[in-house]
């Protein structure tokens, strides 16, 4: 019997299944009477949980499980719940088969309320649109409405806004003006465009945008009192208490180190003691005024070093705290230079563009929500937004349908929490008669989609509030907390918490990190080892420098250590566990990396795994318009609509799937030299030409009668595209590529557009916006995964390396003109044009301030949901330039646990995790390499740390192929002296060259031309003259030669009129006005004349520039080489007709020879490249060749060789 494979989220599962719940647990499906939070540590167990306690619903208090509103925040998320629900039903009824209860829910299960936000309320929409009218609107959404993807309702934005920013410019006054010409400035309106754009996107979060807009317009339209009495002097002084507190407490500390060392308590402890007074100072200030008086009072005194002791660690240690304060306290006094009159009257001065800003912002929404309404249409945001409204009056009060929806439903449960945003809690309280009866789980900690507009702050908010559970009365909201975790080793578990309980705090983190937050090691079915130590690798990488002027990349070294690490774990079979307990040896795909932003880095460690022969997978973001297959297929699907479009037909032509050469290409535009390139195709009459258009004819025919998504694979299997294409490089990319598209035509259907035309308009739109649809990477090949940190959220691992940990945190959230906070509001950038400076206002600084906080609680969660992935093993790997000098610098601000403020100077993860893992014992190399001690040493009984130190230097070289040695497969090789005289027998064939034109043979450039495509080793081309260098020269003999070649290639043998046909040649750009100029018309007349162009005009069969590829024996270039070897051979052969007697092969020269003796003596010159072509048209044409003749145009003479 074939064993199953179960998905990693099973065997947590089927592990929790043998467990019994915990008290916590058991709370959690029982637990009544109010609105309850369920905080649930990673790997708690809380899925099974919340399935639980539904059944508990079902099965004690006869419950339907369609009286239950689900809510999940991916449709993958609700598609997995719905099948646990019904997994567990099933298993229920097959241990009690005769329960009726259970018998009913069979079908109530499919038809339940498990469901996303955007689904829930798309079906309330659609369920209620007559109530979506609004007073004034001249249209209104019906129940058909489609719902726009990202794609579609971004193209739709730039539309509308492109139309509001016209009229915004044809009715400049003041503040417009001033936004325009400051903060909207630019070469183009792109700046403005991309301002509106992110204010209407941030807004959309909050649950009455256009109420936001209009009370920040109100604001800035009058500012009124003092600086004090904004919010950004409350934040500023709040950031300014932390850091006098921060500092001052540090500098106390640094103080006490000295103590008993009176020689360094003077020079260094009591000058410490009094700026900290100073500093102290700081953290009590109320005002601005009395901040900027207070920070003018810190000056620092000069230390003195006492006598021979510059070198002690310690002291080194001092003196970075003590530069360190000085640096902050120039950043503070920057800060406080400017008063609060200077900041009111930035302020003021910004105002009107401010102002200007929200009312374009409010025309922008209200225009784009028009023509959503024209196009009976809403995108993601306007559907929590309607459906807010159909359940919630103006006042706040629930409607007559909330009150409806709300009766409807026993119990709200929504799962991932944490990932809430303003609006969607406030459906939740909407549909759960106002949050009586709503579930809610989700660990805080988790939450890392702020980018996404989700607001942690919601579920913190409850989590501080809310009572526990035991205390809680009937009625009042309680909490449970699930610190439980089944997933991890006690290793794991307990570094994680080692990290956390040391650099989370609510200063810095938006919580603490208590027994209540820690993780409690619950998976017992593990067996004991003792080789699951979490390890911490640190690379130290070097910069160019005057000895290593070529040192290795910090990535490549970083890169080659991981791929050399997982190389050793799986040669070692390092055991991992099954889901019935047992061991076995690691695989590739046990194996997992994780950085925060792999980027551009996954190409270096993909071909670091490469090396030393692992299997990797990895999604790689190509650029989907421009691959060759979407190119290909956009151009094809362009000309099935309208084939008159010259450069998509002659991409299609062009393509592996109708192959035309640019020669053919060129015929046939020769042709047909006017009118448009499908009526030269049309003209041509050769079979690839009537095999194409009869292809084309038949797609056309079908398009009419087919949907864009059918048409699209009745393409791919008429042309076999997925073969074609699936064949070449990246060949499965390619393929997901097209299926892409294929799925982005039915979704495109699907929103109810219809047409191909439709449907090619909107692929340019995305082409032009750079939106590509999106794809699936390939199928994922057993192997190493490398992923991003946020991609990993909810999935686990048997053993992962955390790597990139020195990746600085990102600060792009900061360049735009304007940043925008939804409790602050704007925070702008003051441009004075008249002085010609820029600066930000107190405003921005203040905003600044928060977003950094905020982003840095969202880094802190970042690194937890990474440190809680791996089940059995934890490698982190920390590369850092300048190594001793950044853990010199870390080492002395470095505690357990780490001042908040010093966890906000963290500029990487890597940094979070050395700050207190430099004070365990085990980092003693850390501290030995940065030459500096830690005074007070971490004492704890958790499970220790494996340390390593490394240098890239080691990584330089690629890693040797792994090869048996003689002594391991038990031979001896003895040495055999005749190995020094060896010489090697085909020396000669090394020199020969694979291919060969007939011109290395000895003939002309058109030769040389015909190996365009073919792969060659590049060469220098000798230099020649521009042409506007050589026009009163006129053309080289060369080009001459060349010109005449190509009069010749095009020359009507039975029309004499060789300066008529040269003009029309002319004319129709086949040559140019010099080359034209250049032919002389005598010698071809005279040619024309000659018995042999008599022969050629009354041949019934003629080749001219005739092309041929073909293999030669190499002895024919060669004689002295050796037998079996071949060269291609390529060629044009000028013209070749077929007589009664067999082929006769004519070569045109326009070599400047006259004589009878110089003819025959050039002649002999050219046999080697005539017989070539003799051959070559035997072999190809399977006709004897019977005679060679050189044709030269100077002298007017055939001569036969």
């Amino acid at each position: 019997m074939a064993k199953l494979t179960l998905t990693p989220q099973q065997q947590a599962d089927s592990n929790m299944a043998k467990l019994t719940l915990t008290p916590q647990q058991q709370a959690v499906v029982e637990n009544r009477g109010g609105s309850l939070l369920v905080s649930a540590a990673a790997g708690s167990g809380k899925t099974k949980v919340l399935v639980d306690r539904l059944f508990r619903y079902v099965t004690e208090e006869r419950c339907n499980i369609d009286d239950f509103l689900i809510i999940t925040y991916t449709k993958a998320a609700a598609a997995e719940l719905r099948s646990k629900i019904a997994s567990e039903l099933s298993k229920r009824l097959g241990q009690t088969p005769g329960d009726q209860q259970l018998r009913r829910q069979l079908l109530r299960v499919y038809q339940a309320d498990i469901k996303t936000v955007d689904a829930f309320c798309t079906s309330l929409l659609r369920e209620n649109t007559h109530l979506l009218a609004r007073e004034g609107d001249s249209r209104a959404l019906t129940p058909d409405f489609r719902v726009l993807d990202d794609n579609e309702a971004q193209l739709i934005r730039q539309r509308v806004l492109s139309r509001t920013l016209e009229d915004f410019y044809d009715q400049l006054d003041e503040g417009r003006g001033l936004l325009a010409d400051t903060l909207g400035a630019g070469r183009d309106d792109s700046r403005l465009a991309a301002l509106v754009l992110e204010l209407y996107d941030k807004v959309q979060s909050h649950a009455d945008p256009a109420g936001w807009l209009a009370e920040n317009r109100t604001v800035w339209s009058g500012w009124e009192g003092g600086f004090d009495d904004t919010p950004y002097a409350a934040e500023l002084l709040a950031s300014i208490r932390r850091k006098g507190a921060h500092w001052g407490a540090l500098l106390r500390s640094a103080s006490a180190r000295t103590e008993g060392d009176e020689a360094l308590y003077r020079g260094y402890g009591e000058k410490f003691l009094q700026v900290s007074v100073a500093f102290d100072a700081l953290a009590q200030v109320q005002t601005w005024e009395a901040a900027r008086q207070t920070e003018a009072a810190v000056a620092f005194p000069r230390l003195s070093t006492p006598r021979g002791r510059k070198d002690e660690p310690g002291i080194a240690a001092l003196k970075q705290v003590w530069e360190r304060c000085k640096a902050e306290e120039k950043k503070l006094a920057g800060l406080l230079s400017v008063s609060e009159e200077e900041a009111m009257e930035d302020l003021t001065a910004v105002a009107p563009a401010m102002v200007a800003l929200l009312e374009l912002t409010e025309d922008f929404a209200e225009r784009y929500r028009q023509e959503k309404l024209r196009l009976n249409a809403a995108d993601f945001s306007d559907q929590e937004h309607l459906a807010l409204g159909l359940l919630v009056g103006s006042g706040g009060a629930p409607t007559e349908l909330g009150e409806q929806v709300a009766a409807r439903y026993r119990e709200i449960l929504v799962d991932e929490y944490q990932d809430t945003n303003e609006i969607q809690n406030a459906i939740f309280r909407a549909v759960s008669k106002n949050g009586q009866n709503i579930f809610t789980v989700g660990d805080v900690k988790q939450s890392i989609y702020r980018f996404r507009l989700a607001d942690p702050t919601i579920f913190l908010g409850k989590y501080n509030r809310f009572k526990s559970w035991q205390e809680a009365a009937d009625g009042e909201e309680r909490k449970i907390l699930l610190s439980r975790n089944f997933r991890s080793r006690r290793e794991i578990l307990e570094s994680t918490n080692f990290i956390f309980s040391n650099i989370l705090s609510v200063e810095m983190g938006e919580m603490d990190y208590g027994e209540d937050e820690a993780l409690h090691f619950g998976a017992a079915y593990y067996p004991e080892r003792m080789d699951c130590q979490t390890e911490f690798h640190l690379i130290s990488a070097h910069q160019k420098a005057g000895e290593n002027d070529k040192p290795v990349k910090k990535v490549t070294a970083e890169a080659r250590f991981v791929a050399a690490r997982i190389r050793k774990l799986l040669d070692e079979g390092y055991p991992v566990t099954e889901s019935d307990g047992t061991l076995r040896p690691c695989r590739p795909e046990d194996i997992v990396i994780l950085m925060r932003s792999p980027g551009s880095r996954s190409a270096a460690f993909a071909a670091a795994l490469a090396e030393r022969d692992i299997p990797c997978s990895f999604q790689e973001s190509g650029d989907f318009f421009h691959t060759m297959e979407i190119s290909v297929m956009l151009s094809l699907l362009e000309i099935v609509d309208n084939p008159r479009q010259d450069v998509p037909l002659i991409s299609v032509l062009r393509s592996p799937l109708f192959g035309f050469t640019a020669d053919r290409l060129a015929e046939v535009r020769s042709a047909a030299p006017t009118g448009d390139y499908y009526d030269a195709v049309t003209a041509d009459g050769g079979e690839d030409c009537k095999d194409f258009l009869a292809t084309l004819s038949d797609l056309r025919q079908a398009g009419r009668d087919m949907s864009v998504h059918r048409l699209v694979w009745h393409i791919y299997n008429r042309l076999n595209v997925l073969g074609v294409f699936g064949a070449m490089d990246d060949g499965a990319a390619r393929r997901e590529n097209l299926i892409a598209l294929s799925q982005h035509a039915e979704k495109f259907e699907s929103n109810g557009y219809r047409g191909l035309f439709a449907f090619v308009t909107q692929l340019r739109r995305l082409l032009e916006q750079d939106q590509a649809p999106a794809t699936r990477g390939p199928a994922e090949a057993a192997g190493v995964r490398l992923m991003s940190i946020h991609k990993s959220k909810g999935l686990e691992f048997p053993i992962v390396i955390l790597a990139d940990l020195d990746h600085a945190f990102s600060r792009q959230d900061f360049d735009t003109p304007v940043l925008v906070h939804p409790d602050m509001g704007l925070g702008p950038k003051r441009i004075d044009l008249e002085r010609k400076i820029q600066y930000p206002t107190l405003a921005r600084l203040a905003i600044q301030e928060k977003l950094r906080r905020e982003n840095l609680a969202e880094e802190q969660r970042i690194l937890y949901v990474a440190m809680t992935r791996p089940k059995e093993k934890l490698i982190l790997v920390d590369a850092l330039y300048n190594a001793p000098g950044r853990l010199q610098k870390l080492a002395a601000v470095a505690a357990c646990p780490v001042l908040p403020e010093t966890v906000a100077e963290g500029r990487t993860l890597g940094d979070w995790v050395l700050l207190p893992l430099l004070c365990r014992p085990e980092a003693a190399p850390l501290r030995a390499m940065a030459e500096t001690e830690i005074d007070q040493l971490y004492i704890g009984e958790d499970s220790p740390w494996q340390v390593f130190l490394h240098d890239s230097e080691d990584y330089r070289e690629r890693p040797a192929r792994p090869q048996a040695t003689a002594e391991e497969t038990g031979e001896t090789a003895l040495f055999d002296p005749e190995l020094l005289s060896f010489i090697y027998p085909y020396q000669r064939e090394t020199a020969l060259p694979a291919k060969v034109t007939a011109t290395q043979l000895k003939g002309r450039p058109a030769d040389q031309e015909i190996a365009e495509y073919a792969a060659h080793t590049p060469y220098l081309r000798p230099l020649s003259q521009p042409n506007f260098r050589r026009e009163r020269q006129g053309l080289t003999p060369a080009e001459r030669g060349t010109a005449t070649h190509l009069v010749l290639q095009y020359l009507d043998f039975s029309n004499v009129d060789v300066a008529g046909q040269i003009e029309a040649l002319r004319q129709r750009s086949l040559l140019t006005d010099q080359q034209a100029a250049a032919v002389e018309t005598a010698p071809l007349e005279r040619f024309l004349r000659s018995p042999l162009a008599e022969e050629i005009r009354k041949s019934r069969s003629v080749l001219r520039e005739y092309r041929f590829t073909l293999l030669m024996d190499a002895r024919d270039y060669d004689p002295a080489a050796a037998a079996g070897e071949e060269i291609l051979l390529q060629g044009v052969v000028d013209c070749c007709f077929e007589t009664a007697d067999g082929l006769t092969v004519v070569d045109f020269k326009t070599d400047r020879v006259f004589s009878a003796l110089e003819v025959r003596q050039r002649a002999e010159h050219y046999r080697p490249q005539l017989e070539a072509y003799s051959r070559a048209l035997e072999r190809v044409l399977e006709k004897k060749v019977v005679r060679r003749a050189l044709y030269f145009l100077a002298a007017g003479e055939t001569m036969e060789i």
